[in-house]
């Protein structure tokens, strides 16, 4: 299991270091209408601003820029919106780190919305659509939020000045967001750059805060999927980024990474539940109502109080006369 580093409550809303994270996740939940993640990793954490609640989320996959990211002046990365089984109920977030301004889309029972977190030099004329619940940041609505499973969402960091001009030499950073829904892109945030981080946190969850947070149950049939990312050089040029050894890849329970093409170019790469984070079915056991288990390389849900599991009505090959007991939420790796 991944670690977590505790954040408390103080006025400083400074975030702490993350160049060296060793798989490292923790987040700032907010317990709002919407709810709301700040998402962190790395070592010692500074105490920060937290608002109402100060709880803890993990990175349970991570894919960290392996370059020298002082090279690079800019980073777009877009993504597919994943269906979550247990969308009624899972909290979870998938976004990314670049000079510490984060960003991302986060998911409560309501739905999908696109958040941003970092903004240490003031939110003033920052997307109207987002609040800033959590001092330098917040989520999004409007037209940033009610993402639907397919949807797809790229954001883009780009030095900058003052004046919101790309430019290769600027002091700050500037973060948009394209929708892919015709607006084009649309200003979110600007800072100043401070820790250098290019890294993207794949999933990240807040399990361990409570059982009202449930854990993303994300299926291989539609997994959250990395679609492609670049990076702007120093002469200004967007560039596809590709190659095996282009990024370190982190992965715990319960998740995992599949379909990695990274030859393609622009690389892409998907990830969903691991079936070894589920129980095995097995015969002869008592089961509960909402048990889960693995079987046949899908994930399975018991729908009634099973007192002994007949060997003859596994999940995925019941004789015919066997009652339902079980239903199929997905597949897993």
């Amino acid at each position: 299991m991944s670690e977590k580093s505790t954040l408390s409550m103080d006025t400083d809303a400074r975030r702490a270091s993350r160049a060296a994270w060793p798989r490292v996740g923790a987040a700032l939940l907010l317990l709002g209408t919407l709810g709301g993640a700040a998402c962190t990793a790395g070592g010692a954490v500074e105490e920060e601003s937290l608002g109402e609640a100060s709880l803890l989320g993990s990175y349970h996959l991570t894919s960290t820029y392996t370059g020298n990211v002082g090279d690079t002046r800019g980073w777009l990365i877009e993504w597919e919106v994943p269906e979550f089984v247990n969308e009624s109920e899972a909290w979870g977030v998938v976004g990314q780190w670049y000079y510490n301004l984060e960003s991302g889309i986060y998911h409560t029972p309501d739905g999908w919305f696109v958040y941003y977190f970092g903004d240490d030099n003031g939110v003033t004329g920052n997307h109207a659509n987002c609040n800033t619940q959590w001092g330098s940041g917040g989520t999004c609505g409007g037209s940033l939020s009610g993402l639907q499973p397919g949807d797809q969402v790229v954001f883009k960091y780009e030095w900058c000045t003052s004046a919101r001009v790309a430019d290769v030499n600027g002091s700050l950073l500037c973060l948009y967001v394209d929708m892919k829904d015709g607006a084009g892109w649309q200003f979110l945030a600007q800072d100043t750059r401070t820790t250098v981080e290019m890294y993207a946190h794949d999933i990240e969850h807040f399990r361990d805060v409570g059982p009202q947070y449930r854990e993303p149950q994300i299926s291989c049939d539609t997994p959250i999927k990395m679609l492609r990312q670049q990076l702007k050089t120093t002469s200004g040029t967007w560039q596809n980024m590709s190659g095996s050894s282009t990024w370190s890849f982190y992965n715990a329970p319960p998740y995992v990474y599949q379909n990695k093409n990274l030859s393609a170019s622009p690389s892409t790469w998907e990830s969903c539940l691991q079936c070894s984070s589920l129980p095995t079915w097995q015969s002869g056991q008592v089961y509960a109502p909402s048990t889960l288990v693995t079987h046949g390389g899908q994930f399975w849900q018991a729908t009634q109080q099973i007192w002994w599991s007949h060997p003859d009505c596994s999940p995925s090959n019941p004789l015919s006369w066997c009652p339902a007991e079980w239903v199929r939420l997905g597949s897993c790796n």
